[in-house]
């Protein structure tokens, strides 16, 4: 027998060991179902009293307690909580990927074009709207929201300048020249304008522009009233930055993590900021989404749960549902256990992916070279084949695929520059870059023992060292690193990896506690309206939240611009424009791009009507579904 047949024999012989494996464990968890009952779920007909029923959701992403604006960041896990508590948008997210206006909460909309190019919006909300706690919802609460996130005060606090610079009159709204925001009229209780500076003009996303959900100033500026003299909106009141940190960021009762006067489906009961649990029941005033759909599910329970827990959890009752499972392993043998009867699976596209991040602003990694060199020291094969398990696949650029646009894009994806494992091209980028001493300031060459080194401007040398945090029990980022490690070992590199909790990692990643780390594994969705001009903004402002890159380069910034500054919805236009942003995104590399994928939800038979592959988030497909239990 020649050596490729006995290759191939044992190749085989090792797969159908680990399917065989696989199938044990399997095996042995059905049957450690069937012989044991946790003594944490009781049978339906032992439930006590008239309690309403709780459907328990697991999140492999942790919440952070950001339950407010996305000023303050944009963990996964809080996006959804997000949704369920704050609803009542202008413009509501619709069914594969579209968007429409609201006529749930709008009765009617105008648009008129001024002599000078500006766009004002005239809309008229209904009656009857309600905040969780029954008080009326009206014109005035809309133009808060808009005030408040346009405030000096918010960007004090969040550090990053609000993205509503394109009213009228914002710039000196913004700079405290004037507590009037000139833009926003209030024409009467129910019904408001808002302008549009003719310089952002025309925008793809052109109504998103009025878009924002309604916050209650009663709750975040006890006291004061939103009020409109004829030159426009402003906040009647006291509006201090030591008040707003109070009532928003207070830990104990701050509108950011326990806000308790919300507009959407779902209200929330509590949050235990140690454990990141939170518990939510039906919103009682709640009228409906843009379709009038409301939830039938009393109460909703979020909590953290680690992959290895999983499919024992929702098996034996103590999750309903798991959102946005990745693990290749874990969605294997829940498709097994699927074909079984324990669970139901849903299978969707991601709208995001995962990347290596990387802190452009510091010194190493503020070097393109330095980053395209990085980008050749991985497989990219390794994510989707070890951890994916073929639920997956790698990707050239800054998008998902669930989006629309690589779809639309086809074949001139592969314009994007592509980087595949090549120790060699490393190398050249490095030298490009002056990596080219050892120790002792001789040459270093490839292959050498010990670290490359780049002269300073003093005439010192400076290693060729990186830091990169990892989360506890993230096998992706695990992978990674390995690789890096390896790979950069063998050209003079070293990485300096560093265990830190999510919560501490994301607020490093947002700037919001000092930097310290060069690289940092990380999975991201992208928001519904997808405009890369705020990622990549230039200024000192912009930095944080918003650009958390730390990449200023003003190509990249103008091409991100132009990508939505196309007439409203015209998909060839902004098409046209996000391909050549992809492919200058690819060549400069604010990250690198590893993979995007297929994300599964398990949940309970119990659950009917629960479709997240039809909607944008997941907020909005737990309102059709029911729990029948």
């Amino acid at each position: 027998m020649n050596k490729q047949a006995t290759a191939s024999m044992f190749m085989q012989g090792t797969k159908d060991r680990r399917t065989s494996m696989k199938r044990i464990l399997i095996l042995l968890l059905v049957t450690g179902l069937l012989c044991s009952v946790p003594a944490t779920v009781m049978p339906v007909d032992a439930q006590i009293g008239d309690a309403p029923a709780v459907f328990t959701v697991g999140l492999t992403t942790m919440l952070n307690g950001n339950f407010f604006s996305e000023l303050w960041g944009n963990n996964t896990a809080d996006i959804d909580v997000r949704s369920l508590l704050h609803e009542y948008p202008i413009v509501a997210q619709t069914q594969a990927g579209e968007y429409q206006l609201n006529y749930t909460v709008i009765s009617q909309i105008g648009k008129k074009t001024e002599a000078n190019g500006d766009i004002t919006y005239r809309v008229t909300l209904r009656e009857g709207l309600k905040y969780s706690d029954g008080s009326p919802i009206s014109a005035r609460d809309y133009l808060f929201s808009f005030l408040l996130l346009s405030s000096s005060h918010v960007q004090t606090m969040t550090g990053v300048m609000p993205p509503y610079a394109y009213i009228t009159g914002f710039d000196e709204y913004n700079n405290g020249s004037t507590k009037v925001l000139s833009g926003l009229h209030l024409l009467d209780e129910l019904t408001f304008t808002l302008r549009i500076k003719n310089e952002y003009l025309p925008y793809f996303y052109e109504i998103a522009y009025i878009n924002i959900n309604p916050y209650p100033i009663s709750v975040i500026v006890p006291g004061a009233h939103v009020a409109d003299d004829g030159n426009g909106a402003y906040i009647s009141g006291e509006m201090t930055v030591d008040l707003l940190r109070n009532t928003i960021l207070d830990s104990v009762n701050g509108y950011l993590s326990h806000p308790s006067v919300t507009s959407g489906p779902y209200r929330l009961l509590s949050y235990d900021s140690q454990s990141h649990v939170a518990e939510f029941e039906i919103n009682p005033y709640y009228k409906g989404n843009y379709e009038g759909q409301i939830p039938a599910i009393p109460r909703l329970r979020f909590q953290h749960i680690h992959n290895q827990n999983i499919l024992q959890q929702i098996t034996q009752g103590q999750v309903d549902l798991v959102n946005k499972v990745v693990d290749g392993e874990v969605i294997d043998m829940a498709l097994e256990l699927e074909n079984s009867g324990y669970l139901t699976t849903t299978a969707y596209p991601r709208t995001g992916a995962g990347y290596l991040a990387i802190a452009n602003e510091r010194p190493i990694t503020s070097s393109v070279h330095v980053r395209q060199a990085l980008a050749f020291c991985l497989d990219y094969d390794v994510l989707p084949r070890e951890f994916l398990k073929g639920h997956g696949e790698k990707i050239y650029g800054y998008y998902g695929l669930g989006q629309w646009m690589p779809e639309a894009a086809g074949n001139n994806l592969d314009r994007l520059p592509r980087y595949q494992l090549d120790l060699d091209k490393a190398n050249q980028l490095l030298i490009m870059d002056g990596w080219l001493y050892n120790k002792d300031g001789g040459d270093y060459h490839k292959g050498d023992p010990g670290l490359r080194y780049l002269k300073t401007a003093n005439g010192g040398l400076e290693p060729f060292i990186l830091k990169m945090i990892v989360t506890p029990e993230n096998k992706a980022a695990y992978l990674v690193l390995d690789m890096l490690r390896e790979n950069l070992g063998k050209i003079g590199g070293e990485v300096i990896s560093e265990e830190m909790s999510f919560v501490q990692a994301l607020s490093q990643h947002y700037r919001q506690d000092q930097r310290t780390f060069d690289l940092f594994f990380l999975g991201s969705n992208f928001v519904y309206f997808f405009d890369p001009s705020k990622t990549y903004h230039i200024g000192e402002e912009y930095q944080g939240t918003i650009n958390t890159s730390g990449l200023q380069d003003e190509k990249l910034a103008a091409l991100a611009t132009a990508v939505t500054r196309v007439p409203s919805q015209d998909r060839e236009a902004f098409l046209k424009g996000w391909l050549a942003f992809q492919t200058y995104w690819a060549e400069v590399l604010p990250m690198i791009p590893l993979y995007s994928n297929t994300y599964y939800d398990l949940y309970t038979p119990d659950l009917t009507d629960y479709h997240p592959e039809s909607y944008w988030n997941w907020g909005t497909a737990i309102l059709y579904a029911s729990l029948n239990r």
